[in-house]
């Protein structure tokens, strides 16, 4: 059986991660699963996106949980022997509490840091139950699995569907506008009345609406003013963990006006320049096959 780490025809992250996981443990990885990362862009209304999670595991017989990750090299975790857990292996850890799984060992990348837009810690909290069930827990129906996860990161059911849940865009984009901003405290929204999304003009407006009834930082509230001066359809803070991110509807022919009116913005405020991802949809949390 040809190992995923030498398929040229695969993506270069879906390649990256079982080579990585060969030249660790000196064996091919007996599964590789991948999961998106998933833009919250107003409560009821996700996009996920190409960014995300991958792991590649194996099964083991001593029933430990070895869990090591590209991002955080220095920070490997064996459950139940490990004492304390490295923050980036909590949403993992929260999946094996929940699932109870045998042994496996998993090797987790994720492409981009948490709070950064794309609800990264349900991306690899979606993509390691993957693993794990596949692994460990095949008797677990993918329903339920879902509805598990769903108990630590309410966007699983999202990441899971894939693409767009009450959201369309047509052929606009959505700018995810990273500000680099982190706080210790996570962010509870305010609800607003659900209302007419029925064209791009509307969206924008509702985008508009929520941002308005938020209590964004200094931060977001800059780049969205720019990024409706630069022409977006509409623009809002997003809710997003540690992370203070904002996006903006913008027609795919407005993607690098807009940007241009975010980072002049930042940079006339002293900020440091926002990093940008320009997202269309993309399909749902899944085991990459030969």
């Amino acid at each position: 059986m040809t190992d995923l780490a030498d398929r040229p025809d695969l993506a270069p992250e879906l390649r990256l991660v079982p080579h990585a996981f060969r030249e660790a443990f000196g064996r091919s990885a007996e599964g590789v699963w991948y999961a998106p990362g998933v833009v919250n862009v107003v409560p009821g209304m996700a996009m996920c996106c190409r960014w995300g999670a991958i792991v590649a595991g194996e099964r083991r017989d001593d029933g430990l949980l070895e869990l090591t990750s590209i991002n955080k090299p220095a920070e490997p975790v064996v459950l139940p022997l490990s004492s304390e857990l490295p923050e980036w292996a909590k949403p993992v850890a929260r999946v094996i509490e929940r699932l109870r799984p045998g042994g496996a060992t998993l090797l987790c990348s994720v492409d981009l840091p948490a709070g950064s837009g794309l609800s990264s810690q349900t991306a690899l909290a979606c993509a390691a139950g993957l693993a794990i069930r596949d692994l460990c827990r095949p008797d677990i129906p993918m329903d339920d699995l879902v509805s598990a996860l769903a108990e630590g990161e309410p966007l699983a059911p999202v990441a899971f569907t894939g693409y767009e849940v009450g959201l369309d865009i047509e052929d606009a984009r959505l700018l995810v506008i990273d500000t680099r901003v982190r706080r210790d405290t996570a962010i509870r929204p305010n609800e607003i009345p659900a209302q007419d999304c029925s064209s791009l003009g509307l969206l924008g407006r509702y985008l508009m609406a929520f941002h308005q009834a938020q209590e964004p930082e200094p931060e977001q509230d800059i780049a969205v003013k720019a990024a409706l001066a630069g022409g977006a359809f509409g623009a809002s803070m997003l809710v997003d963990g540690p992370g203070r991110p904002a996006v903006a509807l913008v027609a795919a022919s407005k993607v690098s006006p807009v940007r241009a009116y975010v980072s002049d913005a930042f940079r006339r405020n002293g900020l440091p320049a926002p990093r940008y991802l320009t997202i269309r949809p993309s399909g749902g949390a899944r085991r990459i096959t030969l």
